[in-house]
């Protein structure tokens, strides 16, 4: 396999897992389905999910995201890729492990010996899965970047409008209050010249009265006194 089919089957791989971790099933990479289809002799999409590429140590059950992390972590040929090849179709035939062991191993220790087994998981497949971490890892912060981070300046956005609005309201309703003060106190006034207003009007009213009173008696006299020059008049002269 070349660089570039091993760089897209893993970018492939981090959707997947990436899809995975948000409680997706994982739809694995086409290369990665047929690889381990090769491993495990043409096995039922069921049987596959529980022998896929696994160490045969590990008892518990995988998750779809395990499954296909394994996949691709033993992607490539290795004297232990060579070995789980070999133990797959036998898995149904011999039932004790070590037995099934001894003879997988022995359909390929013409080629590679125990330790080349062990030093394929260790130097290979471990190494694999420390760079399919750190790749993984990488995919991570930048979907953080992308989802979280778009989100924190919308955030920080509306926060800063929150707050200005906020501050916006607390001084308009020290205007409005200022403004209501202002005006209580005109009506105050306003309302203080009313009454000395009806209070001068009364004055006034009172005094015009009194005036009006002495016009009428000063009329009084005066119309006595004509009546009396006029009744001298023709006494004297009619």
């Amino acid at each position: 396999m070349t660089d570039d089919s091993e760089t897209n089957d893993r970018h492939g791989l981090g959707a997947q897992l990436w899809g995975a971790m948000k409680g997706a099933l994982i739809d694995e990479d086409p290369i990665a389905v047929a690889r381990r289809a090769k491993l495990q002799g043409g096995k039922t999409s069921a049987e596959k999910a529980d022998t896929a590429a696994v160490a045969p140590a590990a008892s518990a059950p995988m998750s779809p995201m395990a499954t296909a992390l394994m996949s691709q972590v033993l992607g490539k040929a290795t004297a232990y890729t060579a070995l789980t090849e070999k133990l797959v179709p036998l898995e149904s035939i011999v039932v004790d492990e070590r037995t099934r062991y001894q003879a997988a191993y022995a359909l390929i220790k013409g080629s590679r010996t125990v330790e080349q087994v062990v030093q394929a998981i260790d130097m290979q497949h471990v190494q694999a899965l420390e760079a399919e971490a750190a790749r993984f890892a990488a995919q991570l912060e930048d979907k953080e970047r992308s989802e979280i981070g778009a989100r924190s300046q919308e955030l920080q956005s509306l926060t800063t409008h929150v707050d200005a609005a906020a501050q916006q309201v607390v001084a308009m309703r020290e205007d409005v209050e200022a403004r209501i003060r202002q005006i209580e106190a005109s009506v105050a006034r306003d309302r203080e010249r009313q009454a000395q207003l009806a209070r001068e009007i009364d004055a006034k009213r009172h005094e015009l009265a009194g005036v009006q009173r002495q016009f009428d008696a000063a009329a009084r006299s005066v119309a006595q006194a004509l009546a009396a020059a006029k009744a001298t008049v023709l006494r004297h002269l009619g």
